[in-house]
């Protein structure tokens, strides 16, 4: 019982600490003003003329839409894309031995699930807001990306790989003794070229051209998502309100059970 109270004390720390961060990223977010392409470009142009170029950076928000001459493909879906991550799950079932406090053996079933293979991957591309296009170089930042692939297909007796579109992976090493395999998860999310992106970062002109990078200062946020400045801010309000909720209930819990089996 004691062991349990500390473990919901420690997720009540784990809850406090990541609402901080959605605290901070909101704050960011509300009172970032944003900023054309254009008046980032004549800053950095005023900036450079004064103390040369690679000497401009602050922190910035813009919005427009993603363009890119030597797009990726997503693994799975085939789509064109600058970013994607893909992910493909073994789903299995499996019996094992637990032992309650008296000493006594059950036995149970559980289902769970493995990765088989995983892979992110992105391409600097530019952001076009209609004043003009800055880079991206997405190396470090916090993505909101369209799922674009979220199936789940049954195993068939005897499959030695796996077949998704042009996607194909071995099975070689996986399906352990006592594993009855159930099947395989697929997902995939991207950034589709021609997607309207909201990006929170730094513009610098460090590598020689206008660019929206991870921030050198810790802590500030790097955001790169399909969804609006509205959707995140809805969306980190929620998330701190419950959170708030979690800490409070799992902090209660916690407390009373430490002191219910200290008295116990």
């Amino acid at each position: 019982m004691i062991i349990v109270g500390i473990v919901l004390l420690a997720l009540a720390g784990l809850l406090l600490f990541l609402r901080k961060k959605q605290q901070d990223q909101l704050l960011e977010i509300k009172f970032v003003k944003t900023s054309t392409v254009a008046e980032l470009s004549d800053l950095q142009k005023s900036i450079a003329a004064e103390i040369g170029p690679g000497g401009f950076r602050q922190q910035a928000e813009v919005k427009g839409v993603c363009r890119c001459d030597t797009p990726l493909k997503g693994e799975l879906s085939g789509q064109d894309c600058v970013y994607y991550s893909m992910s493909v799950s073994e789903r299995y079932e499996e019996t094992y031995t637990e032992t309650d406090s008296q000493g006594r053996s059950s036995t149970r079933t559980r289902t769970s699930t493995t990765v088989v293979t995983s892979n992110t991957q992105a391409v600097r591309f530019s952001l076009d807001d209609g004043t003009g296009s800055i880079t991206v170089d997405t190396a470090g930042a916090s993505v909101d990306a369209v799922s674009v692939v979220n199936k789940y297909e049954p195993y068939r007796a005897g499959m030695t790989g796996l077949q998704f579109g042009g996607f194909t992976f071995s099975l070689g090493g996986f399906g352990g003794s006592g594993r009855r395999v159930l099947g395989y998860e697929y997902h995939e999310s991207i950034i589709p070229l021609g997607r309207q992106l909201y990006i929170l970062g730094d513009a610098c002109d460090t590598g020689g051209e206008l660019a929206m990078v991870l921030p050198q200062e810790k802590g500030k946020p790097f955001i790169v998502s399909v969804k609006s400045e509205e959707e995140l801010t809805r969306g980190k309000e929620g998330a701190v309100k419950w959170m708030f909720v979690g800490v409070i209930v799992s902090a209660v819990a916690g407390l009373a059970l430490i002191i219910a089996g200290a008295l116990k």
